[in-house]
């Protein structure tokens, strides 16, 4: 009986930091609602007044998502947060389907981080 106990607790321990580590590389948080989704905010561009990212949303699984939420915060050159903004792609993505759109940022933005805040997924 402790010897299964013991296993139990092994299988739930991994599961649980594979799910963070999955998390963490999508770009997500903890949730049914959003475990299946994957955000880049990568594609920066600087221009003379301001910068536009690119966020782009990419459904992993074979169920359709609504209302994606993303919160977006920019740092300047010295890694200091410039802003914090959230966009919601208001849209149906689709099973297996990528959505993206540009997302103004202040002009000293030299960096951008992303991550999936909720959604509503549909069967």
């Amino acid at each position: 009986m402790k010897t299964l106990f013991r296993l139990l607790l092994v299988v739930v321990v991994l599961g649980g930091i594979i799910l963070y580590v999955v998390s963490r590389h999508n770009n997500t948080s903890l949730s049914p609602q959003t475990i299946d989704l994957q955000v880049d905010c990568s594609d920066l561009e600087n221009i003379l007044v301001t910068s536009t990212v690119n966020v782009s949303v990419k459904n992993l699984s074979s169920r359709s998502h609504n209302d994606i939420s993303v919160k977006l915060v920019a740092y300047d050159k010295e890694g200091k947060m410039l802003k914090e903004k959230y966009t919601t792609f208001s849209r149906t993505l689709s099973p297996n389907s990528i959505f993206d759109k540009p997302v103004t940022l202040p002009a000293e933005t030299k960096r951008c981080d992303c991550k999936i805040v909720s959604s509503h997924p549909v069967r």
